[in-house]
């Protein structure tokens, strides 16, 4: 069951973005999309890694796309967790370098599912980092974040917060700068998707209660009302705002 659901799942994301592949000359990828579809996955890696070692077709985006697609796929299934140990980390790794490649972000709306579904994923396991007090290696997937969607204004929040507790002021201001002036650029969020709703959310709060921890109340409490426009329905946001701003 395991299986059929994430070959379904992968069977929708590669037909969301089929048309993208057409506008390439000559379909030069159609066969990556092929294997994908597939789940002829070891194949997959194979071919897209030609492509990116070749000199030719290296400064393609779609390359890398496929990458991480693929080792995503085989993250999700127990028959290549002995070969492939860091498929997960490897399908963020190969999606950060896919956006390196698509700077304008022509492919990321027809590939839109995915995307935020490896940055809800990512979140996750940086979270569980944070949680546990593992800053660096949490500090290292938020970065990722921000990589993969670099105006993703939740995620330098949660990267800003991973360097400060890391002493790294100057990082640290950076990204909270980046962050903040995102936020007040947004008019709204209702186009965001599960994951990037998700990081929003916990940008905004972490942020505001590591500004609370560090006695700057009024700070905080600015942050927190900078986020109640966009949240102020959701009850965890709620209750975070209700405590700061009762402080």
């Amino acid at each position: 069951m395991k299986f059929l659901n994430y070959f379904l799942f992968a069977l929708v994301l590669t037909l969301s973005f089929q048309n993208n592949i057409k506008a390439q000359p000559d379909d030069e990828y159609n066969d990556l999309l092929f294997y994908l579809v597939d789940g002829k996955y070891d194949k997959l890696l194979y071919k897209s890694m030609d492509y990116i070692d070749d000199e030719d077709t290296r400064r393609d985006a779609l390359p890398y796309l496929y990458t991480s697609m693929c080792y995503f796929q085989m993250s999700q299934l127990e028959e290549y967790d002995e070969e492939f140990p860091r498929a997960f980390k490897d399908a963020v790794k190969y999606c950060v370098k896919y956006r390196k490649k698509d700077a304008s972000g022509f492919y990321v709306a027809d590939n839109a599912e995915y995307i935020d579904d490896l940055k809800r994923q990512t979140y996750e396991v940086a979270d569980g980092y944070y949680q546990t007090d593992k800053i660096a290696k949490a500090k290292s997937f938020y970065k990722d974040l921000v990589g993969i969607d670099p105006i993703d204004w939740g995620a330098w929040l949660l990267k800003g917060v991973s360097e400060a507790k890391l002493n790294m002021v100057a990082d640290s201001k950076i990204s909270f700068e980046t962050g903040i002036k995102g936020l007040e650029s947004t008019e709204s969020v209702e186009d965001y998707l599960p994951g990037q709703a998700l990081i929003l959310k916990m940008g905004i709060i972490n942020y505001g209660e590591y500004l609370k921890s560090k006695g700057k109340l009024t700070d905080a409490k600015e942050v927190m009302t900078l986020g109640y426009k966009f949240l102020k329905d959701d009850n965890e946001y709620k209750m975070a705002y209700d405590s700061i701003m009762r402080s």
